[in-house]
């Protein structure tokens, strides 16, 4: 069974992404600019508290928020259009039902990603673009020195190439992945995954300040038969 790790952490979880706010790399602005404007619906796929689905909804979409977590989505529902308990490994859509879909910060939380992206692309229209935005596999996580603590060296150890969920690290440096900790997700690992889901990707970018970018995002559209 799938853990709702952030359940009982929503007035946190809301705190701590207004911090995250006054960096001048704002996550949040990041993951709608990637997405785009739009009109409608958008299905956010571990929407939280809905934070990233209100910025989509200032650029036009009717944002359905969806996460496991009934605590985060008790501070959503005032944030999005509408809002749906579930699991993102078995989404409850119809195939080919979903117009498009955005996740932020996901693929460090859930179990398999794989099977998450290859859920996205089974409900996804044919030619229905799929955004997403992360942090970066290659210089965030237990293997490597925290981006946001240095701005002239970091310090790697072992651990990269191993996909494993850590729950205590001192590379996390604090914030969000040190609470509720993380699954590391090496880079190819990642980008196979949006492959074999079917997915054509269409753009990549990476971003954040610092010595090195700390954000991936992929911006990828369904095949067409």
């Amino acid at each position: 069974m799938p853990v709702a790790r952030y359940d009982g952490l929503a007035e946190w979880y809301d705190e701590e992404q207004a911090r995250i706010a006054q960096r001048t790399d704002v996550p949040i602005e990041e993951f709608a600019r990637l997405v785009g404007d739009g009109h409608g619906v958008l299905v956010e796929v571990g929407c939280g508290t809905g934070i990233g689905s209100r910025a989509l909804a200032a650029r036009g979409w009717t944002v359905i928020g969806l996460d496991l977590s009934a605590d985060q989505l008790g501070v959503a529902r005032s944030r999005c259009h509408a809002t749906v308990l579930a699991d993102a490994h078995r989404l409850p859509f119809r195939a080919g039902a979903v117009s498009a879909i955005a996740m932020a910060f996901v693929h460090t939380d859930v179990d398999a990603f794989d099977q998450v992206v290859r859920e996205v692309g089974r409900v996804l229209a044919p030619g229905a673009a799929f955004s997403y935005l992360g942090i970066h596999p290659c210089f965030v996580g237990h293997h490597i020195s925290s981006v946001t603590k240095t701005e002239t060296a970091l310090s790697v150890v072992s651990g990269y190439r191993d996909a494993v969920r850590v729950d205590h690290s001192e590379q996390f440096g604090g914030g969000i992945r040190s609470r509720v900790g993380a699954q590391h997700v090496p880079l190819a690992d990642f980008l196979n995954a949006f492959v074999d889901a079917g997915l054509v990707l269409a753009r990549v970018v990476e971003r954040g300040d610092g010595i090195v970018p700390w954000m991936l995002g992929v911006r990828a559209t369904k095949a067409t038969p």
